[in-house]
């Protein structure tokens, strides 16, 4: 039975099912760092719409999230920049920036 005669729509009737099972532990942790780079670009993108908190609380995540998947053996990402090291860097640089611009000298 096709999937277009079990009811599923078009789109989906040739593809297999998403299935997490089959990934090591650094891919899985590189999953959720890339969710945080995408997340942390979209705030340095609106940055004057969005609050500079949100930008400094998503670079410790990717910094920490990449960090993991680095020390599982993780040596390339989907993000823009590919390796981790250098991922791990330039969100180190943004959260450092955006903390002097927060808070400033103290």
């Amino acid at each position: 039975m096709s999937g277009l005669e079990r009811g599923l729509p078009a789109s989906t009737a040739g593809r297999a099912p998403q299935s997490h099972a089959g990934l090591s532990s650094a891919e899985k942790c590189e999953r959720v760092a890339f969710t945080f780079c995408k997340m942390g670009t979209t705030g340095l993108l609106a940055w004057a719409l969005t609050p500079p908190v949100f930008v400094l609380l998503v670079a410790i995540a990717a910094v920490g999230f990449y960090g993991r998947a680095l020390s599982l053996g993780l040596t390339r990402s989907r993000c823009v920049l590919r390796k981790p090291a250098l991922i791990i860097g330039f969100w180190t640089l943004i959260g450092l920036a955006d903390a002097v611009w927060l808070f400033g000298p103290l």
